[in-house]
């Protein structure tokens, strides 16, 4: 069985030495901008459907598309909580 305890930095750290790195929790530049736009564009297509402006609709799915591919691209950059691209370790 696995216990866990609290760092100084309130990261959640299991006491296995394989996984002893604390846990982002995607709590990234990069996974914000995607919630961001997601949550805008659901906003925007809610809204259009609410007043039956089709247009407002598909600028909400542009918005959470565009959301998305922010959040991939900005990931693929460092910007997500696994920074850049590491070396594996063995």
């Amino acid at each position: 069985m696995t216990t866990s305890h609290r760092t100084t930095d309130d990261d959640l750290v299991l006491n296995d030495p394989t996984h002893a790195e604390p846990l982002g929790h995607g709590n990234s530049p990069a996974a914000w901008t995607l919630v961001l736009l997601l949550l805008a564009g659901s906003l925007l297509a809610g809204v259009g459907m609410l007043a039956d402006l089709f247009v407002l609709v598909i600028a909400g799915a542009v918005v959470a598309v565009a959301g998305l591919v922010a959040g991939f691209i900005m990931g693929k950059a460092g910007k997500g909580t696994k920074g850049h691209a590491e070396p594996a370790r063995h």
